[in-house]
């Protein structure tokens, strides 16, 4: 095709008749396959009138340069790169140029790692940079932009060259100058900013200013500025130095700026958090946390203004909505997960202290929403320590005339619910009355408001889903007021959110729902046998099948057989007809549900239900394909829009995903050697989904649990099966499970990630014992893995191991961080058993001292009671090979029984009876001091149940070591003290047994008390 054929063809591609741009398109379609239409398109693109034709040969040109580029000779590529360089220099039309210096910088990636390089690009980069002419200026920092983006490593080497020109640009007026050397030296900073730290801090002012002037001038700009911003924070090095205090006044004066509109200051919010998380341990060094939540409450606490009048919702909802109050409630919460309670509970209790009884409304819904979004992060300092101040502030939101903070204590309850378990239950008779109320008041007022009724009830279902044991004399009362409505209503909204609520009770109540079951399912059939959707379902539908899986799991198996063939049909029906993925993720959960009530019934249907879930498993399609078969798409854009290669990835997409997973690995367990056909086929389909980049993490953690699952399953059939073939499966099986689980712990930023790949570890470990452990080899890969977490050194805990330029700061580790190590130790008692107590004992030493560092009096309580804990758990699976650590144990374990904490105290008891129990002659000989310290453990801590039952335990454990043979001249000087000891436990306790074939505990402790008695 010659050059005037091709002009022309693309001038046809831009016509408005499609017949006319069809034909182009196969026209093009071969020469686009020849590496030479890359030198025709640039010579297009430097010499055409028409700057339409010249704007679509830059894209087609950024679409297959790089394709193409290493097809071509090296005399092709210097003509090409020498004609881009002149067509640049010419042209003046902005989303041209922007599309020519895009494709030199990716040209640049691959040209200035060869040894020639590419001499042209330097010089004209220079002599547009140093032009006195503000256009080439503009032209030079563009380009400039894009190589630092695209070859950035290759600029190291040039950076002092051109560093002397960011300052006067910064300062220029007007846009394009500072804006495009805000985005060149974002995209350098990452490779030249660890050498270049003085000059990063001291131009980082000038970026502010910069950054300031061009909010004013072109807001869209000033936002993309406070992005490069947030680049230059999180690049490696000392990059901002002294610079802390200016940047984050600087964050603050426009988070909390409401004279701005919304944009900047949501940006700057979410800065903030960027700013506080990259550099956290200089953060805390300047005490800045504090500043920092007194403007997140000022923000929180400030008028919602330019609200939609139909948004009634976010209205009066603080935490929806992409407002600064939302943000900055957001960033709140993050904070409360990301630091120790001791930097955020105090502070934050002064404030709501001071303005929970504000006269304006504004302020008490702050104050509420405050102690809301920290539930989460705080949630054990809280509810052990704050949740009668807590409650009493949400009692008084509850009571407010005021909408928004009323529902703001809505919200809080249903929070409470959730993350203070089970402290909350306490409450269950003044609150569930309440709430009860309040539902009747919401149905029965004359005009439905829509926003108060759904906080209603999303408070009701939290409170009483997860508060079990104490709704029971509720229960006829709601599901009376529940079926009134749904017999009576035909509002849609309100029926969903009864018929959610009836999966709140069945869950709440179990198998006590069942006498319901009739009435419910009444209630729902209409929407369950309308026509399957063959577009997007309603949520009601959705609704329904979630809360038919509810049911399906707790009511009786004889109430739910007679319908569980039609719900197996029904869900096969919504399949064929359906692929949307929220619809498949709560079908699949149904049939995760009917497996577990009837797995005789859900064999018959595994070779119809198994391949669609492994479908459902398979990789979105690549936009590379999509790419290729429509490549003349999308070619009037502005030359500015870049996409990020995950275009097409639906978020919906992967949470079916992640319920297909989580329901073929609870097929595999109810349907047992039913599933072994599709056992290796399922495994594989999940292990390549984990290997998916960027693969969301609520998928890795279904995976990864999902692997565990299928793993024990397979071992329970390899039991039954007995062969050798079938074992060395299981171990091959198990061994990639290991591997991946390990590997995904350590390397993942994300920590319930870590701690569902732990969790997965323990499984095994609990579940298989000793096949756990295929080889030498796995067994160190994850003692190892386990002896990283407890010295935080896996990349989940980097931010509880102190920044790197910093070193470990003095800030405890937050309550997240220790749940991460809490998990991986757990797997040490775990281990002990799959490996043997005599081979273990010796690896025990290589973490004890780690796990004692965590008992010391500067620890908090749950590091404390963490470490007493995992001691007293290892020792008793070590049972006497344990014998070697007695000695040294021992006295820690009598220290920590005086513990304030009650959780602390109780497992140093139970330690100290362990190594009691399996103690040779040295320990024997402290008994005495053993006991009476248990004695005064008894008063100390009598009203606390598990203390005594512990301490029952432990006493037990000393006779029955000792029975034989305890010192009694040494226990004379105590003898009155532990004769009370022995005759309060025999009148108070229980029967107890230590293990298989032990007496009960009274018979243990009346064999003492006859020998004090003989004694005296």
């Amino acid at each position: 095709m010659s050059l005037a054929d091709l002009e022309l063809a693309l001038s046809q591609l831009l016509a408005p008749d499609s017949a006319v741009i069809r034909q182009a398109e196969q026209q093009l379609q071969v020469p686009f396959r020849d590496p030479a239409i890359v030198q025709a398109l640039i010579h297009i693109l430097a010499a055409s009138q028409q700057a339409q034709i010249r704007q679509l040969a830059s894209v087609l040109v950024r679409r297959v340069a790089v394709k193409h580029w290493d097809s071509l000779s090296a005399e092709i590529r210097d003509q090409s790169k020498a004609a881009l360089l002149v067509a640049l220099g010419q042209e003046t039309e902005h989303a041209v140029a922007f599309n020519v210096v895009e494709v030199i910088g990716e040209l640049a990636d691959t040209e200035l790692a060869t040894e020639e390089g590419w001499p042209g690009l330097w010089s004209f980069l220079q002599s547009a940079l140093q032009s006195p002419a503000v256009e080439r200026q503009e032209l030079g920092l563009m380009l400039l932009g894009s190589l630092s983006v695209c070859a950035g490593d290759k600029m190291v080497e040039q950076f002092a060259a051109i560093a002397p020109l960011f300052p006067t640009c910064l300062a220029m007026e007007g846009v394009k100058l500072p804006y495009y050397a805000l985005k060149a030296l974002a995209g350098i900073a990452p490779y030249v900013s660890h050498f270049h730290e003085a000059y990063f801090r001291e131009i980082i002012p000038l970026c502010i200013t910069a950054i300031d002037k061009l909010l004013a001038l072109d807001e869209d700009k000033g936002l993309e500025g406070m992005e490069i911003l947030g680049e230059v924070i999180e690049s490696e090095g000392n990059t901002i130095g002294g610079q802390l205090t200016n940047l984050l006044s600087f964050i603050l004066k426009v988070g909390a700026d409401t004279n701005r509109d919304k944009a900047p200051r949501c940006k700057a919010l979410s800065l903030l958090l960027d700013l506080v998380m990259t550099k956290k341990s200089k953060f805390l060094k300047g005490n800045n946390l504090l500043q920092v939540i007194q403007t997140l409450f000022s923000v929180m606490a400030s008028p919602i203004e330019d609200q939609d009048e139909d948004d009634d919702e976010e209205e009066t909802d603080l935490l929806l909505g992409y407002t600064p109050q939302a943000v900055a409630s957001q960033v709140l919460s993050n904070l409360a997960i990301e630091f120790s309670h001791n930097l955020i509970i105090d502070p934050l209790m002064a404030l709501v202290k001071d303005h929970h009884l504000s006269e304006v409304p504004d302020v008490r819904r702050a104050c509420i929403v405050a102690i809301t979004v920290v539930a989460d992060g705080c949630s054990v300092y809280l509810k052990l320590h704050q949740l009668q101040r807590l409650m009493a502030v949400v009692n008084a939101g509850l009571s407010d005339p005021n909408k928004s903070v009323f529902i703001a204590a809505l919200s809080a309850i249903a929070e409470f619910a959730v993350h203070f378990q089970p402290e909350i239950s306490k409450y269950t008779q003044e609150m569930l009355p309440r709430l009860v109320q309040l539902l009747v008041s919401c149905l029965e007022e004359a005009t439905y408001d829509k926003s108060k009724t759904k906080h209603v009830f999303c408070a009701f279902e939290m409170f009483i889903e997860h508060n079990e044991e104490d709704v029971s004399p509720y229960i006829q009362q709601v599901m009376d007021i529940l079926m009134l409505v749904l017999a009576k209503t035909t509002n849609t909204d309100l029926r969903e959110l009864c018929i959610q609520s009836l999966g709140a009770v069945a869950t709440a109540i179990k198998k006590n729902i069942s006498p319901f079951f009739p009435q419910i399912m009444e209630a729902i059939k209409p929407h369950l046998a309308a026509p399957a959707p063959k577009e997007e379902p309603s949520i009601i539908l959705l609704t329904c099948i979630d809360t038919l899986g509810v049911l399906a799991r707790n009511v009786t198996k004889e109430v739910f057989q007679p319908l569980a063939l039609d719900c197996v049909n029904l869900c096969l029906q919504f399949i064929n007809v359906s692929e949307d993925p929220d619809l498949r993720s709560v079908v699949y959960g149904l049939i995760a549900s009917i497996s577990v009530a009837s797995p005789e019934l859900v064999t018959e249907f595994l070779p119809t239900l198994v391949p669609i879930l492994h479908t459902s498993l398979e990789e979105v399609e690549s936009t590379e394909a999509a790419d290729e078969s429509n490549f003349f798409s999308n070619l009037n854009g502005d030359g500015e829009s870049d996409g990020d290669g995950l275009e097409g990835v639906n978020s919906p997409d992967f949470v079916m995903k992640e319920d297909a997973s989580n329901c073929l690995a609870t097929l595999a367990e109810e349907t047992g050697a039913a599933f072994a056909p599709y056992f290796d086929n399922t495994y594989t389909r999940i292990a390549e989904l984990l290997d998916v980049p960027f693969v969301p993490t609520n998928v890795e953690k279904a995976g990864i649990t999902a692997l565990g699952r299928l793993c024990v399953s397979y071992h329970k059939l390899t039991e039954q099966a007995g062969t050798a073939e079938a074992q060395l499966e299981r171990s091959s099986y198990v061994a990639m499970t290991i591997m991946r689980a390990t590997k995904l712990s350590s390397t993942t930023f994300d920590r319930m990630t870590a701690v569902a790949s732990l969790e997965a570890i323990k499984s095994l470990c609990n579940e298989l014992e000793t096949a756990a452990l295929p080889s030498d080899e796995h067994f160190e890969t994850i003692f190892q893995t386990v002896n990283d977490f407890l010295n935080l050194k896996a990349a989940c805990q980097m931010s509880a191991a102190g920044d790197d330029e910093d070193g470990a700061t003095e800030e405890k580790g937050t309550e997240y961080d220790h749940l991460v190590v809490e998990t991986a130790g757990e797997i040490l008692p775990c281990l002990a058993v799959a490996r043997g107590p005599q081979s273990f004992a010796p690896f025990f030493n290589a973490v004890l001292s780690t796990i004692l560092a965590r008992t010391a009096k500067h620890c908090t309580d749950a590091e404390r009671s963490f470490g007493f804990g995992i001691i007293a758990e290892v020792l008793k699976e070590l049972e006497t090979h344990g014998q070697v650590y007695g000695r040294h144990l021992l006295p820690v374990l009598l220290n920590g029984t005086s513990d304030e904490d009650d959780e602390v105290a109780n497992n140093a008891i139970f330690g100290m009876g362990i190594i009691c129990q399996f103690a040779d002659e040295d320990v024997k000989g402290h008994f005495p001091h053993v006991l009476q310290t248990l004695a005064g453990g008894l008063q100390k801590h009598h009203k606390e149940r598990r203390v005594v039952d512990n301490i029952c335990s432990a006493v037990c454990r000393v006779v029955l070591s000792g029975a034989d043979g305890l010192p009694m001249d040494q226990i004379n000087t105590h003898r009155h003290s532990l004769l009370q000891l022995f005759t309060t436990l025999l009148s108070n306790v229980e029967l107890y047994e230590l293990s298989e074939g032990t007496p009960p505990l009274t018979d243990i402790l009346t064999v003492g008390l006859q020998r004090l008695q003989q004694a005296a």
